[in-house]
C-alpha cells in the first residue's frame, strides 16, 4: 500500500507554516504563554498570517476559529499540490468542533434564552469540512470526523479508503482544533492530568516522557495533507497504516500496556523490511500516557527500538490536529536529512544517518489508536 502525499500544510504554536516549524523545532525553544481567563499554560497560535482571501471568506461565513485555522493549513496543502481549480474530496478530523462558536452561542442563550440565529449550522461538526469546501469550490464529498485526538489520523484513514476504492482521485485529509476556550480548558483541568505553570519562561510547558511527568497543554493548530495515488514524480508515500481499539479500565480506555498502539504499530510496520529510522510519539505528557506508549513501542521492537520523540513540547496537545502535525513535521526532518531529539531530554542520538522513513502515533479516549508508516517514494 502506497499512497503519495502531494503537499502539506500546517500551523501551530510552532510557527504558521512547514518552514517556521521546523526552525522552531530545531531551536528547541518553546512556545507557549499563559491563557488570561484560566491561568493555564497553552500553545497558541499568536497571530494568523495575513491572507486577505480567507479574511474576507470567513467574515462571509462567520466561521469558527477552528475553521480558519483548517483554512489557512489547507491552503498551503492545496497550492503545494497543485490542486487550484481541481475538483477534491474533503475530510477533516476534529475532536471539540467549532467549540468557540458553541461556547459564546450558549452564553447567550443562557443569559436571555435565545441563541443567535445561525448557531445551529455554525456548530455541526460537518460544517468545518464544508467551509473549506466552499472555500476551494470543489463539489466531491466533504465530510467530518470526530473520534477524540486521533481524528485527523481518521480523516487520512478515510480519505485512503476513498482512493483505494476508487471514489475519489484526490483527498484533501487533515486535522484542526481551537479548544483554547474556557470550558474547554477546564474540562482537561478537571481530568487533572493538566501541567502547571513552569518555573522558567525558557522550559517547555509540556515536556512528553520527562520524569517526573509534566502533564499535559492543550495547543491549538491544524495541518493538512493533499493525497493521491502514487506515481514517480511524488517524493514522499503513506507505505502503511494501522489502526485498532481497546477496552481498558480507564478514563481514556488505554492500557498500561498500551495494547491498541501495539496492534496499530504492528499493522503500520507490517515486516522488518518497513522498519522506521525514528518514531513520532503520541506522548501528551502525562504519566499514563506516556508510559503505555513507551511500552508499546518497546514490545513492537525489542531487539531494536527506534529514537522515539515528540513535538507536543512545541506545539502543545492539538487533539484532533495533532497527528497530521506530527507527520508535517516528520516530513520536514526526512526532507533535512535529520532527527531531532526532545530537547529536555539528554540523549545520545543527535542525528541518524539519512532517515528515509518514520512512523507516526495518535491515540484518544475510548482506546483507539492510529499509526502512520510514511516514507521516502
Amino acid at each position: 500500500m502506497r499512497y503519495a502525499i502531494a503537499g502539506t500544510g500546517t500551523i501551530s504554536a510552532a510557527g504558521t507554516d512547514a518552514g517556521a516549524q521546523a526552525l522552531t523545532l530545531r531551536s528547541g525553544i518553546p512556545s507557549w504563554q499563559i491563557d488570561e481567563t484560566t491561568g493555564l499554560p497553552v500553545y497558541a497560535v499568536p497571530i494568523l498570517p495575513p491572507h486577505p482571501e480567507i479574511e474576507s471568506f470567513g467574515e462571509a461565513h462567520y466561521l469558527d476559529r477552528s475553521s480558519l485555522l483548517g483554512l489557512h493549513a489547507a491552503d498551503q496543502a492545496v497550492r503545494e499540490a497543485g490542486w487550484q481549480g481541481k475538483d477534491f474530496a474533503v475530510i477533516v478530523g476534529c475532536s471539540r468542533g467549532p467549540t468557540e462558536t458553541w461556547e459564546a452561542s450558549y452564553a447567550n442563550f443562557a443569559a436571555d434564552g435565545k441563541p443567535p440565529v445561525r448557531t445551529s449550522p455554525q456548530t455541526t461538526l460537518g460544517s468545518i469540512a464544508f467551509a473549506v469546501a466552499e472555500y476551494f469550490g470543489t463539489g466531491s464529498l466533504s465530510s467530518g470526523v470526530s473520534v477524540t485526538c486521533s481524528s485527523g489520523f481518521h480523516a487520512l484513514l478515510h480519505g485512503i479508503g476513498l482512493l483505494g476504492a476508487g471514489l475519489a482521485d484526490r483527498v484533501l485529509v487533515g486535522g484542526t482544533e481551537a479548544p483554547l476556550t474556557p470550558f474547554t480548558l477546564r474540562q482537561m483541568e478537571a481530568l487533572r492530568v493538566y501541567a502547571p505553570v513552569p518555573g522558567r519562561t525558557t522550559q517547555a510547558a509540556c515536556r512528553p516522557f520527562d520524569s517526573p511527568p509534566s502533564g499535559m497543554v492543550v495547543g491549538e493548530g491544524a495541518a493538512f495533507l493533499a493525497l493521491e495515488r502514487l506515481v514517480p514524480r511524488h517524493r514522499y508515500a503513506i507505505t502503511g497504516l494501522g489502526a485498532a481499539r481497546e477496552r481498558a479500565g480507564s478514563s481514556t480506555g488505554i492500557s498500561r500496556e498500551g495494547l491498541a498502539l501495539q496492534q496499530a504499530m504492528r499493522q503500520a510496520v507490517g515486516g522488518q523490511d518497513a522498519m522506521p529510522d525514528f518514531v513520532i510519539a503520541h506522548a501528551p505528557g502525562t504519566a499514563r500516557g506516556d508510559a503505555a506508549e513507551r511500552e508499546a513501542i518497546n514490545q513492537v521492537f525489542p531487539d531494536s527500538t527506534p529514537p522515539v520523540t515528540s513535538f507536543k513540547w512545541a506545539t502543545g496537545h492539538t487533539f484532533g490536529a495533532s497527528g497530521p502535525l506530527a507527520l508535517v513535521a516528520g516530513l520536514a526532518l526526512l526532507e533535512g536529512q535529520e532527527y531531532l531529539p526532545l530537547p529536555h531530554l539528554a540523549e545520545n542520538i543527535a542525528s541518524l544517518p539519512g532517515p528515509n522513513r518514520f512512523l507516526v502515533n495518535a491515540t484518544g479516549f475510548g482506546g483507539n489508536a492510529v499509526s502512520v508508516l510514511v516514507g521516502r517514494n
